[in-house]
């Protein structure tokens, strides 16, 4: 993608930047990539948070872009989702308006991901991604996830360095993006961004990273004079790209939630007896969560954004047989399968400690996270529906290795 420009007004350039260094014949300045300080930030995009997001309103990028002004008109919320609409400009500024949305905040190094449906039509892009440039008094660094709607069964990964591009991979996926919700992510490195659909590592680039935090930005738009890159645009207007949610995690919240933690006391899974621990899912990194903060037995047990709060810490006391007890370090409480029951769809609730089976469980290693299988039930610990959703409900099912089964361990320090 060609260079993007950044709001006239830049709110709250955060003070997280840390090591900068003058670029000769650039006159700007360059900083190494670790920008938003926290190991998580969040955007459900069920509305307009106005303290953290910005709408792009009233101006052309120019250049491919010439024909389309960005609109805040043309980025809405409707049933759970973000929509970034293709209209006519309503204000005949030019003649197509599009939509583009981004944080106010900077991130460097880190996963990030997103799940969205972008639009299928020639001559039309949506996308996610990262930009700094010398609208922020940076350099400009970025870092894409493009797709181009002459072809949804693609996705194209680009990123640049000190505004040097050129390194556009396209990746077939094996079905039309534009279709259903897939999560799309990139993890970036100081050596390197590796790009992953659906969580499946699928390219690594490892030359010129970018070193430059920037913000995270999602937008769609119909491009002029680049018709062998996009084709054509016809002039169809109504088109909405949708997205469903976005995050940023810290690279050591990352590799600290594949890791699990170091043992000290006997447990071949690398986990700690007496610890306490975020418990994330593989398939999203939603958090194990008691529902509604209560400390009652028989509280529902939900996943939800991590927000680093009592009701999603969990203490892991090892019993002699070699099984853990899950206990709640907000109401002391235990995870617990409803009635003791062995069936696939069982709930799974908060309940006083009682020595039952239904409230042991089998923490197992499979491959860089853990499975957990009740004693009981020979069941697995599972995200119902395979939800992306906050409140998604977790039950117990028969284990297959979906990643709606699979879960990471953060140990607090």
């Amino acid at each position: 993608m060609l260079k993007k420009k950044m709001s006239k007004a830049v709110k709250g350039l955060a003070a997280m930047i840390l090591a900068a260094a003058c670029i000769a014949n650039t006159g700007v300045t360059v900083y190494a990539a670790n920008g938003y300080r926290g190991d998580y930030y969040g955007l459900d995009l069920d509305y307009h948070e106005s303290a953290r997001c910005e709408k792009a309103d009233g101006w052309s990028n120019g250049d491919m872009f010439r024909n389309c002004t960005w609109r805040a008109g043309n980025v809405n919320f409707n049933n759970g989702k973000m929509q970034l609409s293709i209209t006519h400009d309503p204000y005949g500024k030019t003649p197509y308006a599009g939509g583009e949305y981004r944080t106010n905040e900077y991130f460097g190094y880190g996963r990030y991901d997103v799940r969205m449906k972008p639009i299928k039509n020639d001559g039309v892009v949506s996308s996610f991604f990262t930009y700094t440039g010398p609208s922020d008094g940076t350099r400009w660094d970025e870092i894409d996830i493009e797709f181009l709607g002459k072809n949804t069964t693609q996705v194209q990964f680009n990123y640049y360095t000190n505004g040097v591009g050129n390194h556009e991979y396209l990746y077939n996926l094996g079905f039309d993006a534009s279709q259903s919700f897939h999560t799309y992510s990139f993890i970036w490195e100081q050596n390197k961004i590796t790009w992953c659909v659906d969580g499946k590592a699928v390219y690594t680039a490892t030359k010129d990273i970018p070193i430059t935090p920037g913000k995270i930005m999602m937008n769609a738009w119909p491009g002029v004079g680049v018709d062998s890159w996009l084709k054509p645009y016809n002039g169809r207007t109504g088109l909405v790209a949708e997205y469903d949610w976005a995050s940023y995690t810290s690279l050591s919240k990352y590799y600290g939630s594949m890791q699990g933690g170091s043992s000290s006391s006997g447990s071949e899974s690398g986990l700690v007896n007496g610890k306490t621990y975020f418990i994330n899912s593989k398939l999203n990194s939603k958090c194990l969560d008691i529902a509604y903060w209560s400390k009652d037995a028989g509280a529902n047990i939900q996943q939800w954004d991590y927000l680093n709060q009592a009701n999603q810490q969990w203490i892991l006391e090892q019993q002699s047989n070699g099984y853990y007890v899950i206990k709640s370090a907000y109401s002391g409480k235990v995870l617990d399968v409803a009635w003791a029951s062995k069936s696939s769809g069982a709930n799974i609730q908060q309940w006083d400690k009682n020595g039952g089976a239904q409230q042991q469980w089998k923490i197992e290693p499979v491959g860089d996270a853990f499975r957990i299988i009740n004693v009981n039930s020979g069941k697995a610990l599972d995200i119902a529906g395979g939800s992306w959703e906050n409140s998604g409900n977790i039950q117990q099912w028969d284990y297959y290795g979906g990643s709606n089964q699979l879960w990471y361990f953060t140990k607090l320090k």
